[in-house]
Protein backbone atom coordinates (compact mmCIF):
# COMPACT_ATOMS: atom_id res chain seq x y z
CA UNK A 1 0.00 0.00 0.00
CA UNK A 2 2.96 2.32 0.59
CA UNK A 3 4.53 1.29 -2.89
CA UNK A 4 4.03 4.11 -5.64
CA UNK A 5 4.32 1.47 -8.74
CA UNK A 6 0.75 0.57 -8.57
CA UNK A 7 -0.72 1.94 -11.20
CA UNK A 8 -1.22 -1.46 -13.11
CA UNK A 9 -2.78 -0.88 -16.10
CA UNK A 10 -2.06 -4.44 -17.08
CA UNK A 11 -3.80 -6.06 -14.51
CA UNK A 12 -6.58 -8.43 -15.31
CA UNK A 13 -7.94 -8.77 -11.77
CA UNK A 14 -7.50 -7.37 -8.59
CA UNK A 15 -7.80 -9.49 -5.31
CA UNK A 16 -8.31 -6.91 -2.63
CA UNK A 17 -8.12 -7.58 1.50
CA UNK A 18 -9.90 -5.84 3.81
CA UNK A 19 -12.98 -3.78 2.26
CA UNK A 20 -12.60 -1.03 4.78
CA UNK A 21 -9.09 -0.39 4.09
CA UNK A 22 -9.05 -0.38 0.75
CA UNK A 23 -11.69 2.00 0.43
CA UNK A 24 -9.94 4.43 2.66
CA UNK A 25 -6.90 3.73 0.38
CA UNK A 26 -8.57 3.78 -2.70
CA UNK A 27 -9.84 6.98 -1.98
CA UNK A 28 -6.60 8.66 -1.23
CA UNK A 29 -4.84 7.65 -3.96
CA UNK A 30 -7.78 8.12 -6.45
CA UNK A 31 -7.39 4.25 -7.74
CA UNK A 32 -9.93 3.32 -10.34
CA UNK A 33 -11.19 -0.23 -10.11
CA UNK A 34 -11.63 -0.77 -13.53
CA UNK A 35 -11.14 -4.57 -13.62
CA UNK A 36 -13.28 -7.52 -12.09
CA UNK A 37 -12.37 -8.02 -8.34
CA UNK A 38 -12.67 -10.58 -5.78
CA UNK A 39 -12.44 -8.91 -1.94
CA UNK A 40 -11.39 -11.46 0.98
CA UNK A 41 -12.71 -9.80 4.54
CA UNK A 42 -10.69 -10.61 7.66
CA UNK A 43 -11.62 -9.74 11.43
CA UNK A 44 -11.80 -6.21 11.41
CA UNK A 45 -13.64 -5.20 8.61
CA UNK A 46 -16.55 -7.89 9.49
CA UNK A 47 -16.71 -8.03 13.27
CA UNK A 48 -16.14 -3.78 13.98
CA UNK A 49 -16.38 -1.64 10.88
CA UNK A 50 -19.39 -3.18 8.86
CA UNK A 51 -21.32 -3.97 12.47
CA UNK A 52 -22.80 -0.40 12.24
CA UNK A 53 -24.50 1.36 9.38
CA UNK A 54 -22.91 -0.04 6.58
CA UNK A 55 -22.72 2.93 4.07
CA UNK A 56 -23.52 3.37 -0.15
CA UNK A 57 -20.15 3.25 -0.46
CA UNK A 58 -19.25 0.09 1.34
CA UNK A 59 -22.32 -1.53 -0.11
CA UNK A 60 -21.94 -0.75 -3.72
CA UNK A 61 -18.04 -1.84 -3.44
CA UNK A 62 -18.90 -5.13 -1.90
CA UNK A 63 -21.84 -5.47 -4.44
CA UNK A 64 -19.99 -4.90 -7.20
CA UNK A 65 -17.11 -7.57 -6.13
CA UNK A 66 -17.41 -11.02 -7.65
CA UNK A 67 -16.68 -12.92 -4.86
CA UNK A 68 -16.42 -12.30 -1.18
CA UNK A 69 -13.93 -14.45 0.66
CA UNK A 70 -13.74 -15.47 4.30
CA UNK A 71 -11.86 -18.02 6.59
CA UNK A 72 -14.87 -19.35 8.56
CA UNK A 73 -18.49 -19.99 8.56
CA UNK A 74 -19.24 -17.60 11.27
CA UNK A 75 -17.62 -14.73 8.92
CA UNK A 76 -19.84 -16.26 6.27
CA UNK A 77 -22.90 -15.71 8.07
CA UNK A 78 -22.16 -12.23 9.11
CA UNK A 79 -21.88 -11.05 5.56
CA UNK A 80 -25.25 -12.99 4.73
CA UNK A 81 -26.90 -10.78 7.53
CA UNK A 82 -25.47 -7.78 5.58
CA UNK A 83 -26.74 -8.19 3.12
CA UNK A 84 -28.86 -12.18 1.88
CA UNK A 85 -28.01 -11.30 -2.38
CA UNK A 86 -24.82 -12.09 -1.14
CA UNK A 87 -24.88 -15.27 -0.39
CA UNK A 88 -24.16 -17.33 -3.71
CA UNK A 89 -21.04 -15.27 -4.23
CA UNK A 90 -19.37 -15.32 -0.56
CA UNK A 91 -16.87 -18.39 0.42
CA UNK A 92 -15.48 -19.96 3.15
CA UNK A 93 -11.24 -20.09 2.16
CA UNK A 94 -9.59 -21.25 5.41
CA UNK A 95 -6.15 -19.98 5.74
CA UNK A 96 -2.75 -21.89 5.00
CA UNK A 97 -0.68 -22.24 7.42
CA UNK A 98 3.53 -22.77 5.63
CA UNK A 99 6.05 -22.30 8.65
CA UNK A 100 9.76 -21.61 6.42
CA UNK A 101 11.58 -23.17 9.52
CA UNK A 102 11.41 -26.04 12.05
CA UNK A 103 11.04 -24.56 15.76
CA UNK A 104 12.68 -26.97 18.78
CA UNK A 105 10.61 -28.53 21.32
CA UNK A 106 10.21 -27.09 24.41
CA UNK A 107 12.81 -29.56 26.44
CA UNK A 108 13.87 -26.75 28.89
CA UNK A 109 11.36 -26.19 32.66
CA UNK A 110 8.65 -23.71 31.41
CA UNK A 111 9.48 -20.33 33.65
CA UNK A 112 6.50 -19.93 31.62
CA UNK A 113 7.95 -17.55 28.75
CA UNK A 114 4.47 -15.76 27.62
CA UNK A 115 4.50 -14.53 23.90
CA UNK A 116 1.94 -12.53 22.22
CA UNK A 117 2.29 -11.35 18.89
CA UNK A 118 -0.23 -8.49 17.76
CA UNK A 119 -0.22 -5.01 16.37
CA UNK A 120 -1.12 -2.51 19.13
CA UNK A 121 -4.62 -1.52 18.16
CA UNK A 122 -7.52 -1.39 20.67
CA UNK A 123 -9.29 -4.57 19.26
CA UNK A 124 -6.25 -6.80 20.24
CA UNK A 125 -6.45 -5.88 23.42
CA UNK A 126 -3.28 -6.64 24.54
CA UNK A 127 -3.14 -5.92 28.11
CA UNK A 128 -6.35 -7.73 28.86
CA UNK A 129 -4.60 -10.69 30.69
CA UNK A 130 -2.28 -8.82 33.07
CA UNK A 131 -4.33 -8.72 35.99
CA UNK A 132 -4.23 -12.44 35.71
CA UNK A 133 -0.28 -11.93 34.82
CA UNK A 134 0.42 -9.90 38.15
CA UNK A 135 -0.86 -12.55 39.90
CA UNK A 136 0.63 -15.70 38.16
CA UNK A 137 4.31 -13.64 38.93
CA UNK A 138 4.08 -14.59 42.79
CA UNK A 139 3.60 -18.27 41.85
CA UNK A 140 6.26 -18.06 38.72
CA UNK A 141 8.75 -15.73 39.81
CA UNK A 142 11.12 -15.95 36.73
CA UNK A 143 7.84 -15.44 33.98
CA UNK A 144 8.45 -13.54 31.16
CA UNK A 145 5.30 -12.27 29.11
CA UNK A 146 6.66 -10.44 25.41
CA UNK A 147 4.21 -8.14 23.16
CA UNK A 148 5.70 -8.44 19.43
CA UNK A 149 3.62 -6.34 16.79
CA UNK A 150 3.33 -2.83 15.01
CA UNK A 151 2.65 0.14 16.99
CA UNK A 152 -0.66 0.94 15.26
CA UNK A 153 -2.34 2.91 17.82
CA UNK A 154 -0.58 5.40 19.99
CA UNK A 155 -2.96 5.70 22.62
CA UNK A 156 -2.31 1.81 22.46
CA UNK A 157 1.20 2.20 22.66
CA UNK A 158 1.37 5.02 25.67
CA UNK A 159 -0.92 2.18 28.02
CA UNK A 160 1.50 -0.54 27.11
CA UNK A 161 4.22 1.68 27.76
CA UNK A 162 2.69 2.75 31.35
CA UNK A 163 2.14 -1.02 31.82
CA UNK A 164 5.63 -2.21 31.14
CA UNK A 165 7.14 0.42 33.74
CA UNK A 166 5.89 -0.85 36.41
CA UNK A 167 6.51 -4.80 35.64
CA UNK A 168 9.96 -6.21 35.19
CA UNK A 169 8.90 -9.13 33.61
CA UNK A 170 6.90 -7.43 30.66
CA UNK A 171 8.24 -5.84 27.90
CA UNK A 172 7.20 -4.91 24.20
CA UNK A 173 9.64 -5.92 21.88
CA UNK A 174 8.38 -3.77 18.91
CA UNK A 175 7.94 -4.91 15.29
CA UNK A 176 10.33 -7.32 13.89
CA UNK A 177 10.90 -9.16 9.64
CA UNK A 178 8.93 -12.38 9.45
CA UNK A 179 11.70 -14.28 8.91
CA UNK A 180 13.21 -12.96 12.79
CA UNK A 181 9.74 -14.81 14.23
CA UNK A 182 11.37 -18.22 14.39
CA UNK A 183 13.38 -16.81 17.06
CA UNK A 184 10.62 -15.83 19.19
CA UNK A 185 8.80 -18.89 18.72
CA UNK A 186 11.61 -21.18 19.70
CA UNK A 187 12.35 -18.98 22.97
CA UNK A 188 7.80 -18.92 23.48
CA UNK A 189 6.56 -21.37 25.98
CA UNK A 190 3.15 -20.04 25.81
CA UNK A 191 1.72 -18.23 23.02
CA UNK A 192 -1.78 -15.92 23.85
CA UNK A 193 -4.38 -14.60 22.35
CA UNK A 194 -6.10 -11.44 23.64
CA UNK A 195 -8.42 -9.93 20.83
CA UNK A 196 -11.96 -8.53 21.21
CA UNK A 197 -12.63 -9.65 17.56
CA UNK A 198 -10.95 -12.10 15.25
CA UNK A 199 -11.20 -13.16 11.82
CA UNK A 200 -8.81 -16.12 12.04
CA UNK A 201 -5.64 -15.64 13.92
CA UNK A 202 -2.24 -16.67 11.95
CA UNK A 203 -0.63 -15.96 14.87
CA UNK A 204 -2.37 -19.08 17.07
CA UNK A 205 -2.42 -21.14 13.79
CA UNK A 206 1.75 -20.54 13.58
CA UNK A 207 2.05 -20.98 17.12
CA UNK A 208 0.01 -24.66 17.05
CA UNK A 209 1.91 -25.58 13.76
CA UNK A 210 5.12 -24.17 15.48
CA UNK A 211 4.39 -27.12 18.33
CA UNK A 212 3.56 -24.20 21.35
CA UNK A 213 0.56 -24.75 23.48
CA UNK A 214 -1.78 -21.35 22.95
CA UNK A 215 -4.17 -19.83 25.04
CA UNK A 216 -7.24 -17.58 23.62
CA UNK A 217 -9.40 -15.42 24.77
CA UNK A 218 -13.05 -16.51 24.03
CA UNK A 219 -14.42 -14.92 21.18
CA UNK A 220 -16.05 -16.33 17.87
CA UNK A 221 -13.25 -17.18 15.53
CA UNK A 222 -10.92 -18.43 18.30
CA UNK A 223 -13.46 -20.62 19.57
CA UNK A 224 -13.73 -21.69 15.96
CA UNK A 225 -10.08 -22.56 16.17
CA UNK A 226 -9.23 -24.09 19.35
CA UNK A 227 -11.18 -26.74 20.93
CA UNK A 228 -10.77 -26.47 24.79
CA UNK A 229 -7.53 -28.49 26.53
CA UNK A 230 -7.97 -30.56 23.03
CA UNK A 231 -6.07 -28.30 20.28
CA UNK A 232 -5.21 -25.49 22.81
CA UNK A 233 -6.47 -23.68 26.31
CA UNK A 234 -9.53 -20.60 25.60
CA UNK A 235 -10.87 -18.54 28.50
CA UNK A 236 -13.09 -15.83 29.56
CA UNK A 237 -11.79 -14.87 33.09
CA UNK A 238 -8.85 -14.20 34.62
CA UNK A 239 -9.13 -17.14 37.04
CA UNK A 240 -9.47 -19.43 33.81
CA UNK A 241 -6.35 -17.94 32.27
CA UNK A 242 -3.97 -18.43 35.24
CA UNK A 243 -5.69 -22.01 35.26
CA UNK A 244 -4.83 -22.82 31.52
CA UNK A 245 -0.85 -21.18 32.71
CA UNK A 246 -0.84 -23.64 35.38
CA UNK A 247 -2.31 -26.34 33.62
CA UNK A 248 0.17 -25.98 30.55
CA UNK A 249 3.43 -25.87 33.61
CA UNK A 250 2.18 -28.49 35.30
CA UNK A 251 0.68 -30.88 33.46
CA UNK A 252 3.05 -32.29 31.11
CA UNK A 253 1.12 -35.34 29.67
CA UNK A 254 -1.66 -33.26 28.69
CA UNK A 255 0.28 -30.00 27.10
CA UNK A 256 2.13 -32.69 24.89
CA UNK A 257 -0.77 -34.28 23.88
CA UNK A 258 -2.48 -30.86 23.43
CA UNK A 259 0.64 -29.54 21.49
CA UNK A 260 0.32 -32.74 19.13
CA UNK A 261 -3.29 -32.91 18.72
CA UNK A 262 -2.97 -29.02 17.46
CA UNK A 263 -0.29 -29.86 15.12
CA UNK A 264 -2.50 -32.62 13.28
CA UNK A 265 -5.76 -30.34 13.31
CA UNK A 266 -3.49 -27.41 11.96
CA UNK A 267 -1.73 -29.49 8.77
CA UNK A 268 -5.04 -31.30 7.78
CA UNK A 269 -7.64 -28.42 7.91
CA UNK A 270 -5.31 -25.74 7.19
CA UNK A 271 -3.29 -26.56 3.96
CA UNK A 272 -1.31 -23.79 1.65
CA UNK A 273 -1.91 -25.58 -1.16
CA UNK A 274 -5.51 -26.49 -0.85
CA UNK A 275 -5.63 -22.67 -0.06
CA UNK A 276 -4.07 -21.88 -3.40
CA UNK A 277 -5.54 -23.61 -5.84
CA UNK A 278 -9.07 -22.43 -4.67
CA UNK A 279 -7.74 -19.06 -5.14
CA UNK A 280 -6.66 -20.16 -8.24
CA UNK A 281 -9.72 -21.26 -9.33
CA UNK A 282 -11.84 -18.40 -8.80
CA UNK A 283 -9.12 -16.63 -10.64
CA UNK A 284 -9.48 -18.46 -13.81
CA UNK A 285 -13.24 -17.97 -12.98
CA UNK A 286 -12.70 -14.36 -13.41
Amino acid sequence: MEDDDWHRSDADIYHILHATRFIKWQKENDFILNRPYLVTMGGTDINIDLQGNMNDEVFSFLHDAAFITVFTNDAKEKVEKLFPGWADKTLVIPQGIWLPWNISTIKDEILPRIFLPAGLRPVKDVLHAVPALDELIQVFPNMEFTILGAKLDENVYKEVQKEEEHRHWMKYAGVVPYEVMKLWYNQAQIVINTSLSEGQSLALMEAMAAGRPVIARKNEANCHLIRHEQTGWLYETMDEFKEAVQSIVSNITLREKVIQQAREWIYEYSSPEQETLTYINLYQRL
